[in-house]
């Protein structure tokens, strides 16, 4: 009986001390899904540290050298920064900072990421939010930055649409089985978008044309399919809406100047190839609603580039068009041939 009880008592405590043994097997042989919806116990932990640079000249500086701003400088303007990870396509995790903007044109910052030892696409978006209003971009979609739409109606003549982004792979996998592993790498964000602005340089001709006329109203439609939104995981172009367009006033300068600038844009365009619509300006008598002029073009945009499109906006009659040259070579400056 003692010999018995014994060898019960000795098989007891032996299976005790082997219990935690048995259960670490089974979780490394047999991984369940966790609470947080992720195959088995991953201990690894892995800081990804980002530093970001921007370089925020405007589009528009590439000669001037003065930076983007918006029409209203008292705006309180800030700038956003997201960081998202994505494995095997889907989102598992996103940090969204904010910084004062920037008084010089270049902005650095860092942000950090705690991930497990895989691999991952890190997606970097960054542009500019106003205190109390619904920013340009949504990025709250259940893709996140992968499916990027613009605010609802449409918002040009304003610099703070324009944003960066960065889209690369990290691989983690090298750091399985470490904790409070660090991971830094660095981040160059470029504009998903080009910018075209359009130039009137008949000033003296419509003024003697129209002397009673002191200020015009422009609208801009876009006469086709125009993408409002962006896909930053992929770097291609999304939600392409119909028929957008934007309109403001402008007044007539009465010192002698032969060219006015008259409207302003930023649109998404492809990191490989560009975006190409047709347009209308419309020119109208601020004060009658009449028309005066119009033009009819087909705008082509290659990302990262500015367009200062120059052309007799103010006076070509409604019958009348302008177009591209189709050997057009990138230059800065364009002037349009009326077809």
């Amino acid at each position: 009986m003692k010999k018995n009880r014994l060898k019960r008592e000795l098989l007891r405590w032996g299976m005790l001390l082997a219990f935690p043994a048995l259960m670490s097997s089974c979780l490394m042989e047999y991984p369940e899904m966790t609470a947080d919806g992720e195959l088995g116990v991953d201990p690894t932990s892995v800081t990804v540290k980002a530093k970001i640079l921007i370089d925020l000249k405007s589009l528009a500086a590439q000669k001037t050298g003065r930076l983007a701003r918006a029409e209203d400088e008292e705006a309180a303007y800030s700038h956003r920064i997201v960081v998202a990870a994505y494995e095997d396509r889907q989102l598992v995790q996103q940090e969204v900072i904010y910084e004062d903007l920037s008084a010089s044109s270049r902005l650095q910052t860092e942000v950090r990421l705690r991930l497990h030892a895989r691999r991952y696409q890190l997606v970097v978006w960054a542009d500019y939010v106003q205190e109390g209003e619904e920013p340009f971009y949504d990025i709250d979609g259940p893709e996140g930055l992968a499916s990027i739409i613009g605010r609802e109606g449409y918002t040009g003549n304003t610099e703070y649409k324009d944003a960066f982004y960065s889209s690369k792979e990290i691989d983690l996998t090298g750091y399985k089985d470490e904790w409070n592993a660090e991971f830094p790498l660095e981040v160059t964000p470029e504009r998903p978008l080009a910018r075209y602005e359009l130039t009137a340089t008949d000033v003296m001709a419509f003024l003697r044309e129209y002397p009673e006329v002191t200020q015009v109203r422009l609208t801009l439609k876009y006469d086709d399919y125009l993408p409002k939104g962006f896909n930053a995981l992929d770097g291609i172009t999304k939600h392409a809406f119909k028929y957008l367009q934007y309109s403001r006033t402008v007044s007539l300068p009465k010192d002698g100047a032969t060219s006015l600038p008259l409207m302003f844009d930023y649109v998404f365009a492809d990191s490989e190839g560009n975006t190409s619509v047709p347009v209308t300006l419309l020119v109208e008598d601020a004060d009658k609603g009449t028309l005066l002029a119009s033009s009819s073009f087909r705008l082509s945009c290659t990302q990262g580039e500015n367009k200062d499109i120059q052309f007799d906006f103010l006076t070509t009659s409604p019958e009348d068009g302008v177009g591209f040259n189709p050997g057009f070579d990138g230059n800065q400056e364009v002037e349009l041939p009326v077809e």
